[in-house]
Order: structure tokens, then sequence, then C-alpha cells
């Protein structure tokens, strides 16, 4: 009955274990490790069956010391692991929940309890016992023993102290990357920069320097960047220009806590730091390339150009040369864009190369905003190379925003804004590289100011336009082409007033 009783109690365990290990059952996460149930009930059986048989002696008594030793540590598991879970919740409200390696030594110690005390009570501990714990002892104190042992001080002062846990992103030995295990002898870091784990022995932690991004809050991670601006860019200039790149990053979150400011001035450039926090640390890599690319095509528009750090060798002569070719070529591509687009039909081609060369050619890097809904549009542009997105704000989130449109070469945009002084519609953001023929307010009235056929023209132009995109009917059209006409001469005379 008693083998019986047994065999059914380690059927039991190997069910339970089962479902623990399916989690197929709501309460699955509850039920306790039966590994050292079961090798316990196992032992016990098997001794039971040995004595049936009639076996005796010390493979009996083994089997025995086998049995109770795995049943003190099943419950002695099953009692940390309560006290596990009471800490756990008490962490989640600000305590210190002990790290699982403390446990682990727990129930090392305690097998090792349970051994001696066994022993000792049948006075074999000089003997047979002896020879057993002082193995015990020589795996822990023998060779390597003095880094064994500072492997498992580190492990243990790093969770004590909250230095870092599973799951936060650290950056140790060189190393930036996620925590997935922390073994008694190593770290175990994802780096997803590479897609490899990263193994660090735990004796690192007392000798290196950690750095913990997910402290104190796991919701948001710091970021901090450089970037060399040219010497002849004015603090005043670049200050304003980087906090405009930070501030139109949508990753970017609580754009009042970033913080730039001047490191040092060399030979080539002046260094700038940059801090700001993201919500994402996986997405770390991909924001920074963002900010540097978006920096670059701010400092180009500006009129500057990014420090170089090598010797050009070539002479002053043939850079004037090379840049003189380099513009004329552009200038070329967007005169052939602007002569091509039926807005400026009416225009003879010395009043298009007067807007070629008078006003900006503009580049935008992928996913900067060219205009933004509801800014007052001084310019439209005329897109030259590239894609860019067209977008309003979504009617079911107010705080997203959804593309209705992409504008291709040769496509014209923010012309009623800038014709009219009205607020922007949509915003426009750049798909690829983007490089756009800015035409300004003050082109166009210096164009249409004092040629009011040029001017009507325009306005049917863009009536015609309306009618297609909104199904206007002829009243319809012959409105808007006249309201279109009254705001631009009212644009253009506050421009004469001036």
């Amino acid at each position: 009955m008693t083998s019986f009783f047994l065999f059914a109690l380690l059927l039991l365990t190997i069910v339970l274990g089962r479902l623990r290990q399916l989690r197929t059952w709501r309460l699955s996460h509850l039920i306790p490790s039966m590994t050292f149930f079961r090798v316990a009930l196992a032992a016990a059986l098997i001794g039971r069956i040995l004595t049936g048989l009639g076996v005796q002696g010390e493979v009996v008594n083994w089997i025995a010391l086998t049995a109770k030793t795995y049943l003190v540590l099943a419950l002695a598991e099953l009692v940390l692991d309560g006290l596990w879970v009471v800490l756990a919740r008490l962490n989640h409200r600000g305590g210190v929940a002990p790290p699982r390696i403390l446990k682990d030594l727990t129930l090392v110690a305690a097998a090792f309890v349970v051994v001696a005390a066994e022993l000792n009570s049948q006075g074999v501990l000089t003997t047979i016992g002896s020879a057993a714990v002082l193995g015990g002892l020589a795996f822990i104190l023998g060779p390597g023993s003095a880094t064994q042992i500072s492997n498992i001080a580190a492990a243990l002062v790093a969770q004590v102290e909250k230095q870092f846990s599973v799951g936060d992103w650290i950056e140790m030995s060189g190393v930036v990357g996620r925590v997935d295990n922390i073994s008694w002898n190593n770290t175990y870091v994802y780096d997803d920069a590479t897609a490899a784990y990263v193994v660090i022995p735990n004796s690192v932690i007392d000798r290196d320097k950690i750095v913990n991004y997910s402290r104190p809050l796991s919701t948001e991670y710091r970021i901090e960047l450089e970037v060399s601006l040219p010497l002849d860019m004015p603090p005043g200039a670049a200050l304003p220009l980087l906090a405009d790149v930070l501030n139109d990053h949508p990753e970017i979150i609580d754009s009042s806590r970033n913080t730039i400011w001047i490191r040092s001035i060399h030979d080539s450039g002046i260094l700038y730091a940059i801090r700001f926090w993201i919500a994402d640390f996986t997405r770390r890599n991909p924001i920074r390339s963002e900010i540097y690319s978006s920096i670059w095509y701010s400092i180009e528009r500006a009129g500057y150009s990014m420090p170089l750090s090598i010797v050009d060798m070539r002479t002053s002569n043939s850079i004037r040369k090379d840049q003189a070719r380099r513009l004329q070529d552009e200038e070329q591509m967007s005169f052939k864009s602007l002569r091509s687009i039926e807005l400026f039909a009416s225009l003879c081609d010395d009043e298009v190369w007067d807007i070629v060369r008078k006003d900006r050619l503009l580049g935008f890097g992928r996913g900067e905003l060219v205009v933004k809904k509801g800014d007052v549009g001084g310019s439209m542009y005329v897109i030259l190379e590239g894609l860019c997105s067209v977008l309003i704000v979504n009617p079911s989130d107010e705080q997203t925003m959804v593309e209705i449109a992409q504008l291709k070469p040769g496509t014209i945009f923010g012309e009623i804004s800038a014709l009219t002084n009205d607020p922007r519609t949509a915003s426009v953001k750049a798909v690829s590289h983007l490089r756009l023929q800015e035409i300004s307010q003050q082109q166009i009235k210096d164009l249409f100011l004092n040629n009011h056929e040029a001017m009507a023209e325009f306005a049917k132009v863009m009536a015609a336009r309306e009618e297609a995109r909104s199904s206007f009917t002829p009243d319809q059209k012959q409105s808007f082409e006249t309201s279109l006409l009254q705001r631009m001469a009212k644009t253009f005379n506050l421009f004469q007033s001036s």
C-alpha cells in the first residue's frame, strides 16, 4: 500500500510539473517546481521496493538519505517560492526584491545541512561523509576558487543593490544590450546591434563601470550624442537649429527636457553635446541616425557646410569650379521642372530663371517635416528629386497623422498658403532624400504684382486644379477663382505697403 501511495504521488508530481510547463491553466504559474519532489518520491519508492525484496546495507541507506535530502529541498523551495512572491509584490510597491541567486544559495546550504546532519546522526561524518563534504568544499575552494567566489559575490551585490536586473538595458565592458540572464558565474547580455549574446563574467561587475539605461524608470531612456558644427556658424544660430531638429522628431519624449550645450571648440569646428529621452531603447540607433541626418540637411539649408577633419588637397580655384558646376546642374534641373509646370506657363524663360537664381534650392532627409499644418506659409515648393507625403490629423485619433497623398518630382505644393497667407492645411514630410526649389512670396510679388494678366492666369490654373480635386460646379469654380485672386491681391498689397 505504501509503494502504491508513493507511485501515485510521483505520477501527480509529473502531471503538475507538465501543467506548469504548458501554462495552459490560468493558475498554472502558481504550481511550484516539482523537480525536487519527483526525485524524493522516486528515491523513496526505489528504497521501498529494494527493502521489500530483502535488500539491505549501505545502498538502501544512501537512497533513504537522498530521499530525505530532496524532500527537505522540495519543502524549502516551496517556502522560498512563497516568500519570493510576497517580496516581488513588495518590490512593485517600492521594496527590494531579493535576487534569484540568493534562493539558489539557500537551497545549496540547506542540502549541506541535511546531509551533514544525517551523516553525523549515523556516525559516518568522519569517513564517507567527510569525503563528501570536503569534495564539495574542494569544488568551491579548488582551482579558480577566487574567481568563482568573486563571480558569486559580485552577482549577489549587483542584485541586492539593484544595480541591474533581468530585462534592464545596460552598458558594461563596452557592450550595450539587454540583460537576459544572471547566473552564478556570468551575466548574459543580448546585444541588439549585432544580434549576439555576450557572456560577461560577474567578476567584471566589481571592476567595470555599469550604465543602466533602465533606471530609474524603464519607460524612458536617455540618449546622448555629439556633433561638430562649422566654426563660422554662430552658436546663436546653431543652438536653435539643433533644438528644432529635436523638437521635430516624433519619437523624442518630453521635449522640454532636451538639453544642448557647447562641449568644446577646436580647429575644425564647435563640438555640441545633445541629450534627449526616448520611449523605446531598441530604436536608439535608428533615432540617432535620423537626428544626424536631420542636422546635416538643416545645416545645408542654413547655408553652411559640415566641418572636415581631412585636408582638402584641391586648390581653391578647383573647389570653386566644382561648386559652380554643381550649382549650374541643379539650376538647370530646377528650370526644366518649373518650365514643365502649367502654373508657370504664362511666364517667359527669363522670369523662370529669376525664380531659380534668386530663390533657394533646399534639401531634406527622410522623415523631416517640410511644412507643418497650421503654419503661415511664406513660400511654395517644387519637387525636383525624391518623394514626400501629405499628412493630415487622423479623424479618429488627433494625436496621430494619416497620409492622404504622395507627391512626386515635378509637383508643386504649398501654393495656396504662399499666395494668400492662409495657414497650411496639411503637413508635408520627406519620404526619401528630397530636393526642392523654393519660390518665396517675394518672388511671387515681383512676378505678379505688376502683371495682372499673369496673376489672373495663375488664379485660373489654381481654380482648375481645385475643380478636378473637389468636383466643383462651374459657379463654384468661378467663385473660387475670384476669391483666390482677391486674396492674392490682398497679400501682395501687404507686401507693397511694407
